[in-house]
């Protein structure tokens, strides 16, 4: 007999699984601790961050409390944010939506980072920018109020409206790519045709701002919208 003995607890759980299979409803429930929901809801997280490919952002979370004890669910767990992902501090929703029927809230901050040029320097109002001045770090964006800057090519020759500080993440409201008085080349496009000129500008001017220019050559004042550094255009 006691050769067969070692048959029997693997005949044993061949019958349970052949009954389990003839019950018409039976379904396994997962188990899971808190700790494991709250990977879980990470990784969904992650997830959800990833497809959005304008801005880069760092989920932080609040792990749930290990005194709830494990949870069961019959299905997949369902997962939703409170609020817009855009939200800095949110709460995530896990759900298990089977006759289990339970919820769970967990809080997460989700800081929201983008590359932005800084500067190295102090700098004073009125004072043209170089590359030197200039750096490209990796900063929260919830630090910056208007049209981050995101390239040093962008505003190197552009000058200060007001005193700067080292460290201070640029806008394009802290700058003027046309200043009033500056000589500027107008390029005008028409069909195809593209010529340029040069003229004065009659006020400053950020990106895609419409300025007064006065054509040097027709002394005629046009308007035209700032591209770049000293730079405008006229499209016809």
């Amino acid at each position: 007999m006691k050769k067969y003995d070692k048959f029997l607890p693997r005949l044993g759980q061949l019958y349970f699984i052949m009954i389990m299979m003839l019950l018409p409803n039976y379904v396994v429930a997962n188990e899971y601790s808190p700790a494991k929901l709250t990977a879980a809801a990470e990784a969904w997280l992650n997830e959800e961050l990833s497809q959005l490919s304008n801005n880069e952002f760092i989920p932080k979370l609040s792990p749930l409390d290990e005194r709830i004890g494990n949870k069961t669910c019959t299905a997949p767990l369902d997962f939703s944010l409170s609020q817009p992902i855009s939200q800095r501090q949110n709460t995530i929703l896990i759900q298990c939506l089977t006759d289990d029927n339970w919820k769970l809230y967990l809080s997460v901050r989700i800081d929201q980072v983008v590359q932005a040029v800084i500067l190295k320097q102090n700098i004073a109002s009125g004072t043209q920018i170089t590359a030197d001045m200039l750096a490209l770090e990796t900063r929260e964006r919830r630090f910056v109020r208007g049209s981050l800057i995101t390239e040093p090519s962008q505003i190197v020759g552009a000058k200060t409206k007001r005193t700067l500080s080292m460290g201070q993440m640029l806008t394009l409201q802290d700058v003027c790519l046309v200043c009033k008085d500056d000589v500027v080349t107008i390029s005008i496009s028409n069909k195809g045709l593209n010529v340029s000129a040069t003229g004065i500008a009659q006020q400053d001017g950020s990106l895609g701002d419409s300025i007064e220019i006065i054509n040097r050559q027709s002394k005629r004042t046009i308007r035209a919208e700032v591209t770049g550094v000293n730079s405008v255009s006229i499209k016809f």
